[in-house]
């Protein structure tokens, strides 16, 4: 599969403003669609999903398709600390791991990302760090898990754009969030 020509399914079809691939030409491992105002989100969607389909390309969203964004998204860097991560969900299928972070309402990061370890945790850093506006892809450095007083807390360390940052989060929900949630912490207070 050549990249120029799934950047061009994906433009051709009605209602895509742009359409940006992340990782190995050949291979990318996200895949974002940004969508003109005012277009039916799900009708524009769907076509969208049936040309990530064509080029074998899966996620989560909508079952066996890759993410596009629903509505008119914030660009990369327009969201804010107070949009919140609303979610990490991850899907395991016979193609892998796939890592999607949610903020708000309308912004989606997909990465392809490894079982466990260091692999799955720098996919989720990956995911997070693109929909906060960071400068750079941060290299992780630590991702802590520990006990305190009886809750479960994630600390992560991670140096973004030269700069080493820490952040933490309470593990409410499962492990993959509250990494997320201690990146978006560290990025959006250095």
């Amino acid at each position: 599969m050549a990249v120029g020509m799934l950047r061009d399914d994906l433009l051709s079809v009605p209602g895509v403003e742009s359409a940006q691939l992340d990782g190995d030409e050949m291979a990318p491992v996200g895949v974002r669609v940004h969508l003109a105002a005012g277009v039916d989100a799900t009708a524009v969607g769907d076509e969208v999903q049936r040309v990530l389909l064509l080029h074998g390309l899966r996620s989560e969203v909508g079952g066996d398709v890759a993410a596009p964004l629903p509505g008119n998204p914030p660009a990369v860097g327009d969201v804010s600390a107070e949009s919140m991560l609303t979610s990490v969900r991850v899907t395991e299928g016979s193609d892998g791991v796939v890592v999607e972070a949610v903020a708000g309402d309308v912004a989606v990061s997909v990465r392809a990302a490894g079982a466990a370890g260091p692999a799955f945790d720098q996919a989720v850093v990956s995911a997070v760090s693109e929909l906060a506006g960071a400068t750079s892809i941060p290299l992780v450095r630590s991702v802590d898990v520990r006990d305190i007083g009886g809750t479960s807390v994630v600390t992560v360390v991670i140096d973004e754009a030269g700069d080493r940052l820490v952040g933490s989060a309470i593990v409410e929900g499962g492990r993959a969030y509250a990494v997320g949630r201690a990146v978006w912490t560290a990025l959006f207070t250095r």
